[in-house]
């Protein structure tokens, strides 16, 4: 079994205070074969706040000088999580195209509230006691997914997340079900299967391993064959946290190979 993380963040990231060499490091001690550095550049901040860089000079110079480092030793690539494209779909490719020869990766993510809620991260809601709001949130999400996967296909190689609101709805005691929306998770994962493009299984450290078995189902069940696999770490003792469970949930969903990507191309790699 390949034992790979291509979902993790270094202090390119706003979030994350981490060196990437320690990544890469923590990567090695995990026994990962392959790990792909994908920090944020989502088109709006965390408060909402209109984004249209991304620091690539940084980003590519920590790549460069741990990827000469760590030698064989680890399969390291540049890859990138490009959150709220379909708001700028512009920005979006302009930043892509800066990325150049050397960007292996790029995850289609959606952390914000597009058009409401001051366009906030969806982290920074407070869902308790709102079942309201949980729905909105949820639904926000999937529509503004949808217009990624139908609008943006050259934005993203494997889409992140889908269950991210779900994160922050539990954390404050929702109990919302991904469940009740089956019929449209199943239309964008139509699109992303029939355009080539891959699912990421996003465990959250270990955290989130529930939410991805039904999931699979339906990617399956809607033509999907890529699926990549990622613990979304911010830290390097986060790092392939939950990976070799997301594994196991492959095989048993009836995927024969996990994903990886190289210069935006996928390769395969047998379970």
């Amino acid at each position: 079994m390949y034992l790979c993380d291509v979902h993790s963040h270094t202090k390119i990231s706003p979030d994350s205070e981490a060196q990437l060499l320690d990544m890469a490091r923590a990567a090695i001690r995990a026994g990962l074969e392959e790990l792909c550095a994908t920090d944020h550049c989502d088109l709006l901040g965390l408060e909402g706040e209109p984004v249209t860089f991304f620091d690539w000079p940084a980003a590519k110079a920590q790549y460069r000088a741990v990827k000469a480092a760590m030698g064989d030793r680890l399969v390291l690539r540049l890859g990138l999580e490009l959150g709220s494209a379909s708001c700028d779909p512009a920005a979006a490719r302009d930043i892509l195209a800066q990325g150049g020869e050397e960007l292996d990766f790029v995850l289609g993510s959606l952390h914000n509230w597009i058009g409401m809620e001051g366009g906030r991260d969806l982290a920074f809601s407070n869902y308790r006691g709102s079942p309201e709001l949980c729905r909105r949130a949820m639904e926000s999400t999937l529509d503004h997914t949808w217009t990624l996967v139908a609008e943006c296909p050259d934005c993203y190689d494997s889409l992140a997340h889908i269950v991210y609101p779900l994160r922050y709805i539990r954390r404050d005691g929702g109990e919302l079900s991904i469940g009740e929306y089956e019929d449209r998770v199943r239309t964008i994962f139509t699109e992303v299967a029939r355009t080539g493009h891959a699912l990421e299984v996003n465990v959250y450290r270990g955290k989130d391993l529930d939410s991805w078995p039904p999931l699979l189902a339906w990617f399956k069940e809607c033509g999907g064959e890529l699926v990549t696999v990622g613990a979304d770490a911010h830290r390097p003792e986060h790092v392939a946290l939950g990976i070799p469970q997301a594994l196991d949930m492959l095989k048993a969903a009836g995927f024969d190979y996990v994903a990886t990507y190289e210069r935006r191309r996928p390769v395969l790699h047998k379970l």
